[in-house]
């Protein structure tokens, strides 16, 4: 597995190897702590990488962008080139079990940006808007899917660049972010 030695844990969404900004601003929105990552549609519940334990709301490696509302973050929808996409959120909303960094307790919405950070996740979509499956190279621009997942279909603005492709072994995919 990529980086045992540094602290890669197999049930964290999200590995920061290189942090340009951690931003603790932004308020998280009701449906940030309780959507269903799962049921959303049909290309959610084809995702390899998502089960029936995804808790709900934001996870850590959802794309993130303003929301409506003022000092809000919700999960990205890849539906607009220009949408106000911001970072990826390093939590997941709801938390972990012995955590206390969790958005339940504090409101807020932690996300990495900044070009050149890099970071570890193994979410991300695996089945195109079509449901054709998905592979990923080295060299693959990332976008927002509708699901908020980074996916390397074209939807909107190029938010990250494959550095190591997952692979059967190993399912987690570097990423060196452009926002």
């Amino acid at each position: 597995m990529i980086g045992e030695g540094s602290g890669i844990v197999p049930d964290r969404g999200l590995n920061i190897l290189y942090r340009v900004t951690l931003n603790t601003l932004m308020n998280l929105t009701e449906d940030g702590l309780t959507h269903d990552n799962v049921n959303a549609n049909t290309q959610s519940q084809a995702n390899t990488r998502l089960g029936a334990d995804t808790p709900k709301g934001i996870l850590a490696g959802s794309v993130v962008q303003v929301g409506a509302t003022s000092g809000t973050v919700v999960r990205a929808n890849g539906t607009s080139k220009t949408a106000p996409v911001v970072g990826v959120a390093i939590n997941n909303a709801v938390g972990y079990p012995f955590e206390s960094g969790s958005g339940v307790g504090s409101g807020k919405c932690p996300y990495i940006h900044g070009a050149g950070t890099v970071f570890t996740t193994d979410l991300y979509e695996t089945v195109a808007a079509d449901l054709a499956p998905l592979t990923y190279n080295p060299g693959d621009f990332l976008f927002a899917s509708v699901n908020g997942l980074l996916t390397k279909e074209t939807m909107t603005l190029v938010i990250g660049v494959v550095l190591i492709a997952p692979s059967a072994t190993d399912p987690f995919m570097a990423v060196q972010m452009r926002i």
